[in-house]
Formats: structure tokens, C-alpha cells, sequence
């Protein structure tokens, strides 16, 4: 009976630690991963995929960046992956992970012809603000970031 008990405790105890392991699991409590990423990453997929995708005519899933802006407001958790496309048709992907309080942030330009091939930059923010460009249009960008302040943004409109 004591080895029983003894096996069943190692067992709670071995499964407690992987869970406690398991990579899509965030700090921040958001449990759930962003889906996985199919190549070629066009815009068409990624959109499907729930990204907000950034074209030079437009915005795809924009009510989802609405609905992230507004939990970020609210400090509810949330997150959002910004697919972003350059000319050349390039993406660039960007992942915000809201915790309630600041947001990780994750810039992949890998598929991108010109792109820094360094890997995946990461950064904590602590919030969103706007800046308006010298042309006069608004842009959301992450703020209060220990590396870099310019390393995401999206027009307002």
C-alpha cells in the first residue's frame, strides 16, 4: 500500500512539473497559442489565421486590432499577432501578449528578403500610445519598451 501511494505521488508530482513546463502556456496566464504559421505565410492565410495583416491598400481583421486596443484599455489579457507585408510581399510578423499590466513583444522578419536573418527579437512594453507622422497620420506604437520605442506600429484609421 505504501509503494502505491509512494508511485502515485511521484506521478501527481511528474505531471504537475511538464504542465508547469509546457511552452504554450505564457507567464502572463494566456494560455493559448498563436496558431502555427503556414508557409509561405501570404496574406490570405494569415488572415485566416486570425492575424491582423497590414497591405499597402489596407487592413485585414482590423476589429481584431479594435477588440485587442480595447482589452488593453480595459487591462484585460489579451494578445494579437500583426502579420505585416513590405513591397516586395515580405512578411513581417509581429506578436503582442497583453498580461494586464505590459506586453510582450515579438518581431519575426525572417520571411522578409531584406530582413535582419538575426532571428526573433523580443521586448516588454508597458502600453500603446499614438504618434502622428509627419504627413499627419496617427499610428498606434508600443511604448515605454526597455530596447526599442520604434519597433511596431499601425495606422489608427
Amino acid at each position: 500500500m505504501r509503494k502505491s501511494m509512494l508511485i502515485l505521488s511521484l506521478a501527481l508530482m511528474l505531471l504537475t512539473a511538464c504542465e508547469a513546463n509546457d511552452p504554450t502556456t505564457k507567464a502572463s496566464g494566456i494560455t493559448q497559442a498563436f496558431p502555427e504559421i503556414i508557409e509561405p505565410h501570404n496574406p490570405e492565410q494569415a488572415e485566416q489565421s486570425g492575424d491582423v495583416v497590414v497591405l499597402l491598400e489596407g487592413i485585414r481583421n482590423r476589429d481584431k486590432w479594435n477588440t485587442f486596443m480595447k482589452n488593453v484599455k480595459k487591462k484585460h489579457q489579451d494578445q494579437i499577432r500583426v502579420t505585416k507585408y513590405t513591397i516586395e510581399g515580405g512578411s513581417i510578423i509581429h506578436e503582442l501578449i497583453y498580461d494586464g499590466t505590459a506586453i510582450q513583444f515579438t518581431y519575426d522578419d525572417s520571411r522578409d528578403l531584406y530582413g535582419s536573418k538575426q532571428g526573433m527579437k523580443t521586448d516588454t512594453c508597458k502600453g500603446i500610445g499614438t504618434m502622428k507622422s509627419e504627413q499627419g497620420h496617427i499610428f498606434y506604437v508600443l511604448t515605454g519598451c526597455e530596447k526599442e520605442e520604434d519597433a511596431f506600429s499601425i495606422s489608427k484609421r
